[in-house]
């Protein structure tokens, strides 16, 4: 769905008119209002925004309908700022049942655009929650205890890593800015403020409580075991596919029970890549601390003799654009004479070969084969193992079946390269120990494509899991 077709197409026009803080600032507050209140007064609100209209100037515009006494009072421009609201239709007017009392209502996609405007100009972050424990809370008791909450267990887990996914990424670019004012300013007292005040209540925020009392490294292993048992549970997945469909939002059982199978894989895959994140987070604010205090230390102690200051010049002239850099070489050539000087010797044209003598060595001993041939083993398994995860192969397997498909046989696989060949060999494991709805029929013999040897065999899509 496009975003127009549910906000009308002059609905942000509030947020780009003349008057936009006052419309901003009539937002918030409309929010906070909505937030303690049920029905919202229209009169009440009035009241409210005469108050943020004291001392500032309203500007009349396009389409404002009031008389010229109406909008000297605070009412009346109150009224103009909510009739722009219900004209752009942010809000609407209704009465209160079986009264005359008029309220406003705002529109559910308002809702959610106020509390981002609300979001971004609270002047306090809000608190870190334990996101990675809460998930692991809530499935390690519902899987020990309380199997038949298997399938809320899951969906909190769901919001929780998508929540934690956000607050990484969003510190994790916000550590930028922090670098991009080191790079860019040399005062003191806006370094300070930089890394001392701005920097360290982000990083007290999410930083360290997921380092410490929210360890990722911790809960991590004990979520993707839980979940991977969970995914080849078939008694567990029936009740929570029964679960599902109680919510009424899947036409079927199949439907319900493979989008519990993607949640499932993509909390397991985001737990993994959430890992190396950290490990980006963990360099960004080592380098932010280094750059931070070397460069607090840099202009606390710049040279301030002729020769410190002749450096500045220099970067000053380094720095320079075109027009800047011909003053800066005026004021230079008028104070102060330079000349560039250069030497040149017997070894300025040519240098002189060296010749080594060869001397009699033992050779070099090989290492064992055995040995090599376990490293390239684990080297090839690990990076499968990063490489490969089980959204990668399921999205391998889909593309299989286009058209509607129920078979596909192994010769008309395309094995072009490495990473179609490692695919290949992934889905028929997994077909083979029933994962995602699979069934494989292996047949005799080998066949060769390209240059990779894969085994005969026939994959077919649903059926029940293959036993030996």
């Amino acid at each position: 769905m496009k975003v127009f077709e549910t906000v009308p197409s002059d609905f942000f026009s509030v947020l780009v008119s003349p008057n936009r803080e006052i419309y901003v600032d009539a937002l918030t507050k409309l929010y906070e209002m909505f937030q303690t209140q049920i029905n919202i007064r229209l009169k009440e609100y009035l009241a409210e925004v005469e108050l943020l209209l004291e001392d500032r100037q309203y500007i009349m515009e396009e389409g404002d309908e009031a008389e010229e006494a109406e909008y000297a009072s605070l009412r009346g421009k109150a009224r103009l700022v909510e009739k722009r609201l219900e004209k752009t239709r942010w809000v609407e007017r209704e009465y209160l049942d079986g009264s005359f009392t008029q309220i406003i209502t705002p529109y559910p996609y308002a809702i959610i655009v106020m509390r981002m405007l609300d979001e971004l100009t609270r002047d306090g972050a809000a608190e870190y929650n334990s996101l990675v424990f809460s998930t692991y809370s809530a499935l390690n008791q519902a899987y020990t205890d309380s199997r038949d909450r298997m399938y809320e267990a899951l969906l909190v887990a769901k919001n929780n890593t998508e929540k934690l996914d956000y607050e990484l990424r969003t510190f994790y670019h916000g550590i930028r800015g922090y670098l991009r004012i080191i790079r860019e300013n040399s005062d003191v007292n806006l370094l300070l403020q930089n890394h001392f005040e701005a920097y360290k209540k982000d990083a007290d925020r999410v930083y360290h409580p997921i380092k410490t009392m929210d360890s990722l490294y911790r809960y991590s292993g004990p979520i993707i075991n839980i979940l991977t048992e969970v995914h080849f549970d078939e008694e567990l997945l029936c009740q929570m596919t029964e679960k599902a469909l109680a919510t009424k939002s899947y036409p079927g059982s199949e439907d319900a029970r493979q989008d519990i199978l993607c949640t499932i894989e993509k909390v397991i895959d985001s737990y993994r890549s959430i890992g190396l994140l950290m490990d980006e987070i963990d360099l960004k604010h080592s380098s932010l601390t280094k750059q931070s205090v070397d460069k607090i230390r840099y202009v606390m102690s710049a040279d301030q003799s002729i020769k410190g200051k002749l450096v500045k010049l220099m970067k000053a002239y380094a720095e320079a654009d075109s027009g800047r850099e011909s003053e800066i070489t005026a004021l230079l050539t008028e104070h102060i004479r330079v000349n560039r000087q250069d030497y040149m010797d017997k070894g300025s044209l040519w240098h002189k070969n060296i010749r080594s003598r060869r001397v009699n060595t033992p050779p070099l001993s090989l290492p064992d084969v055995a040995s090599i041939e376990e490293e390239v083993l684990a080297t090839v398994s690990n990076k499968m193992k990063n490489g490969f995860s089980d959204a990668r192969v399921r999205q391998f397997m889909e593309g299989l079946f286009t058209d509607d498909r129920k078979q596909v046989n192994s010769g008309e696989i395309a094995v072009e390269n490495d990473t179609d060949y490692i695919l290949t060999l992934l889905a028929v494991v997994s077909a083979f120990k029933g994962r995602r709805g699979y069934r494989l029929e292996l047949g005799d013999g080998f066949i060769m494509k390209e240059h990779y040897r894969i085994p005969q065999f026939v994959l077919y899509k649903g059926g029940k899991r293959h036993v030996e």
